[in-house]
């Protein structure tokens, strides 16, 4: 518990890309992304358990609030993004951007 920050960072883009969704590739850069961020911090037993997790529960094929690709309306499977979702992605990363 006196670490709990310490894969913020890591964890925060993941959520972003999870959030996004696309194709299956960019799910499994995202994934090994995380796992990399997790044992540069010092975790790597941890970095090893999120990846099992992530790789297992985040699959875009149930409809649960932490899927890939939870930002768009159930089932938004796998798939390049389309130019409109795109750009929703775009306007609402800048109205967040601009909050900070």
């Amino acid at each position: 518990m006196e670490q709990k920050d310490l894969w913020l960072t890591c964890c925060q883009k993941h959520d972003y890309d999870y959030w996004k969704g696309g194709t299956y590739q960019e799910r499994l850069a995202s994934d090994k992304a995380l796992e990399a961020c997790v044992a540069e911090v010092g975790q790597p037993e941890i970095a090893l358990l999120m990846l099992a997790g992530v790789r297992v529960g985040g699959t875009p094929f149930l409809p649960t609030r932490f899927r890939w690709g939870y930002g768009w309306p159930y089932p938004r499977l796998y798939g390049e993004l389309t130019p409109s979702e795109l750009e929703q992605v775009m306007k609402v990363t800048e109205q967040e951007q601009s909050k900070l």
